[in-house]
């Protein structure tokens, strides 16, 4: 999953990336408003983590102004503010959760993951496709009772792929997905780690797999 932190404390939002990160999702980091705008009209995020109290506008607008867009992306509010009021006025413009600050960096990524789950393939920390299931707090994959030898981007490669599960999922989807910016890879790392992946679901008893539709992308069936 890409995430997008916007918080203008620098050494926070940096913990704060390299923490999403060794959890397998790609992370990205916005100081102003300005900023998150740019990122968000450029990409396409899974969730947002984001500081009310930015230089350049209030987070509340900045909540307000994506939910007039329609757009359902999950937030999660990060506030130094004590105001009962603020947080109120967070979850009623469209915010799907709050931490206060300080927050512990454990609770910060189960409240993520929780904003990241879908009930129709959720199941606890469990996605789930057919007999394949990968853990998204242990970052662990396996077919039926059977754990699978998955590396980290193989594991951000199907979790990604279950939630979208049916769909046709362009190379680049995937890329901007478990890649943050700025980060090098060779043209057909994603080719590749789809092809290892294949590989061991045909060699498990696997009862789904990633097909290739050549010129399009991948589709989990």
């Amino acid at each position: 999953m890409r995430v997008l932190i916007t918080e203008d404390n620098q050494q926070l939002a940096t913990f704060i990336q390299q923490a999403i990160t060794q959890d397998g999702h790609a992370a990205d980091i916005a100081a102003t408003a300005a900023q998150n705008e740019q990122l968000m009209q450029s990409w396409q995020y899974d969730a947002l983590i984001l500081d009310l109290g930015l230089p350049d506008k209030d987070g509340l607008e900045v909540i307000r102004s994506i939910r007039k867009q329609q757009n359902a992306l999950p937030i999660l509010i990060l506030t130094a503010r004590g105001s009962v009021d603020d947080r109120i006025k967070g979850l009623d413009l469209g915010a799907d959760d709050y931490l206060n600050k300080p927050f512990a960096i454990d609770e910060l990524k189960a409240r993520l993951r929780a904003l990241l789950r879908r009930p129709s393939v959720y199941t606890g920390n469990l996605l789930s496709h057919n007999n394949l299931a990968v853990d998204t707090k242990a970052r662990r994959v396996t077919v039926g009772c059977e754990n699978l030898a998955m590396g980290k981007t193989e594991v951000a490669i199907l979790e990604y792929m279950i939630r979208n599960a049916g769909l046709t999922v362009g190379k680049d989807a995937l890329y901007d997905a478990i890649y943050a910016m700025g980060f090098e890879v060779t043209d057909n790392a994603i080719q590749v780690a789809v092809h290892r992946i294949r590989k061991k679901l045909e060699s498990s008893n696997a009862q789904t797999t990633i097909n290739t539709l050549r010129g399009i992308g991948y589709i989990l069936t």
